[in-house]
């Protein structure tokens, strides 16, 4: 994530290492990525010159709204993404949604997923307006390539659209539309990358428990 944000006092930089790829072809057809649900944990490496550390979240319902917590080197918090958002939201934010410490919901944006809606403008018409964290912008799509991850502990090579925007950033998603995870994102410096998913252990959930697990956002 390209941002700086300082948000009730804290001040949180995200930014990541730059991503392997794979060659052409490696993708394997017997090993297809497994279906996020509860406890599935997702961790971005984030990276600013001598600056690293983890960004790790993990998912307390995928579908058909998105729950989840997040935490960095110096703060966390959950995020509640109705599924109207999920289908049809019309941004995209790197960080509006972070508010360290709180529970925050999106309202037509969404975070760390394109929206389905512009994930399929992006695949059939190749650009999409929208508003990225908050003002009006285009993202244009610049191909396909393939990201490295460790998928339950295996490298798994996953199919990526390649995606660069108005203000000099490129961002890499997960080609497929039910799932179109942010895998990278660079902008000048900064770079963030997806390192690992993890979709087969249980009770991973720090802070969505009890009744906030059984009644989520609605």
């Amino acid at each position: 994530m390209e941002f700086l944000r300082h948000r009730s006092g804290c001040f949180i930089l995200i930014a990541v290492l730059l991503p392997f790829t794979a060659p052409a072809g490696s993708l394997s057809e017997g090993n297809p990525l497994p279906a996020f649900g509860q406890d599935t944990v997702l961790v971005w490496k984030i990276q600013n010159q001598e600056f690293s550390s983890d960004f790790v979240v993990r998912i307390a319902g995928f579908s058909p709204d998105r729950f989840l917590e997040w935490e960095d080197a110096s703060a966390q918090g959950t995020i509640f993404m109705p599924s109207r958002d999920i289908e049809g939201a019309g941004g995209y934010t790197s960080a509006h949604l972070f508010s360290a410490g709180a529970d925050t919901r999106s309202r037509n944006t969404t975070t760390l997923w394109l929206s389905r809606s512009i994930f399929r403008e992006l695949k059939e018409k190749k650009r999409a307006k929208l508003a990225i964290d908050g003002v009006r912008g285009l993202m244009t799509f610049q191909g396909e390539d393939q990201l490295i991850v460790e998928v339950n502990r295996a490298s798994l090579a996953l199919p990526v659209i390649k995606v660069s925007d108005d203000r000099g950033a490129e961002r890499w998603f997960l080609d497929q539309e039910e799932n179109p995870l942010m895998l990278k994102h660079q902008l000048r410096q900064f770079s963030q990358t997806l390192i690992s998913i993890t979709t087969d252990r249980p009770n991973t959930l720090r802070w969505i428990k009890g009744k906030k697990l059984a009644n989520p956002p609605r």
